[in-house]
């Protein structure tokens, strides 16, 4: 266990920040994430007036999470015997870098890995052993579902859409985690600077499948960055439920392409099942989200009595009185409020106590107070759904962005 943790490490050290053979496809890679951000950074400072987070404390985060999990899942896949032809990692990255350009949603293992496996299933491309890529694309969605479950209280952007005619709030998350992954291969990577030998000592998952794979036999360790994404939409359910459910469905799904696997090393039936898996099922349940979230009654409508809470800025005084989302704020001090300027009229004096009443969304009339000595309370810390706005987030569009799209746009434009 040791040789297996101290190889991973120097592989991953290498892989992050000597490996100069894929610096291109990280940076674009790299790029496409930026432009997907600035996107929502934009409705969130529309809507905020502020942003939660800058692109390079996004980065860090997404790098520092990637680190630790690259490593653990680096020393998990080389003792499962996970093994790729260097020829076969570089395809597999190359395809993940042109997926990018369709759309952001396919920056993920999940839908390069299932186009590799096909493509060589139907080409004959011996540069991939399927078996070994679909185990991976398992663990990186089971490790994403549980990074996603245990973020699912962050980062969820507020945002306001024209459902059915009315201005309705919403909220949107996109989370990115950039993690390397290692591979044991029977040759080093052309032009590698780092020759990287391990002796596989321990028995794998493939034993029976190649045998090459056996106690004593020596492997190189080959190793790059994967991207995973994450975009999901909250409508009519909070967003903490909605990541929560997509990560259980994240790890159901990682956990049946990890059986599909596992016996697709007898039969082809199987791997061709894994192959069209792993490419579709992260798809299929985005698109039914999204379908059911448009279908379903939204929970942050506009209301005609009142003015309904969107969001809750922590640390501000709602949030120090519990108060919650979707509940709509009847009056302040006794005078009835229908509009964010109204509360503000009513705070312009700064009142050192202030007491509510509002409706939660079951109906039920519920009593705030606040105490502010002596400075008053002059802002509700909350972010209101307005009857009327002129910046909405087009789901259409901004959930099926694209770099094609955008450039052809771009260039349109100039002529």
């Amino acid at each position: 266990m040791r040789e297996i943790v101290s190889a991973v490490a120097r592989q991953l050290v290498f892989s992050i920040f000597l490996d100069y053979k894929y610096i291109a496809v990280y940076l674009f890679i790299c790029i496409i994430v930026r432009a997907r951000l600035e996107i929502l950074y934009g409705f969130e400072q529309c809507v905020n007036e502020c942003r939660t987070r800058n692109f390079r404390e996004t980065l860090e985060e997404i790098f520092l999470t990637g680190l630790v999990t690259g490593f653990f899942g680096g020393i998990l896949t080389v003792r499962l015997g996970i093994y790729i032809d260097p020829e076969g990692l570089q395809a597999f990255l190359i395809a993940m870098a042109v997926l990018a350009l369709f759309n952001h949603r396919f920056v993920n293992p999940s839908y390069a890995g299932g186009l590799i496996c096909l493509y060589s299933l139907i080409f004959g491309y011996d540069k991939i052993h399927i078996p070994s890529v679909l185990v991976f694309i398992a663990t990186i969605q089971v490790v994403e579902s549980v990074l996603l479950y245990l973020t699912r209280k962050h980062d969820n952007i507020p945002v306001f859409i024209q459902h059915n005619g009315q201005i309705t709030g919403a909220f949107i998350k996109q989370k990115y985690y950039a993690v390397p992954f290692i591979f044991l291969s029977f040759s080093v990577a052309p032009y590698s600077l780092l020759i990287n030998k391990i002796t596989v000592k321990w028995g794998t998952l493939f034993n029976r499948d190649i045998g090459r794979i056996s106690s004593g036999a020596a492997f190189f360790l080959i190793g790059a960055i994967s991207v995973t994404s994450y975009s999901s939409v909250a409508i009519a359910t909070p967003p903490e439920e909605k990541c929560r459910n997509d990560s259980v469905m994240f790890s159901i799904g990682g956990l049946i392409l990890f059986v599909l696997a596992l016996f697709s090393t007898e039969t082809e039936a199987l791997r061709w099942a894994g192959s069209v898996f792993a490419l579709l099922y992260r798809e299929v349940i985005y698109r039914i989200g999204l379908y059911m979230e448009k279908k379903k009654r939204p929970l942050y409508t506009a209301v005609q009595r009142g003015v309904r809470i969107l969001e809750i800025i922590p640390g501000g005084p709602a949030d120090k009185m519990k108060m919650k989302r979707g509940e709509i704020i009847l009056n302040i001090n006794g005078k009835p409020v229908q509009t964010e300027d109204g509360i503000r009229h009513i705070l312009s004096s700064s009142p050192t106590f202030i007491w509510m009443h509002t409706e939660d969304p079951s109906g039920r009339i519920k009593i705030y107070e606040y105490k502010c000595y002596p400075d008053g309370v002059n802002d509700l810390g909350v972010i209101f759904v307005p009857r009327e706005w002129e910046v909405t987030y087009q789901l259409d569009e901004y959930e099926n962005f694209t770099i094609i799209k955008n450039i052809v746009e771009r260039f349109r434009f100039m002529k």
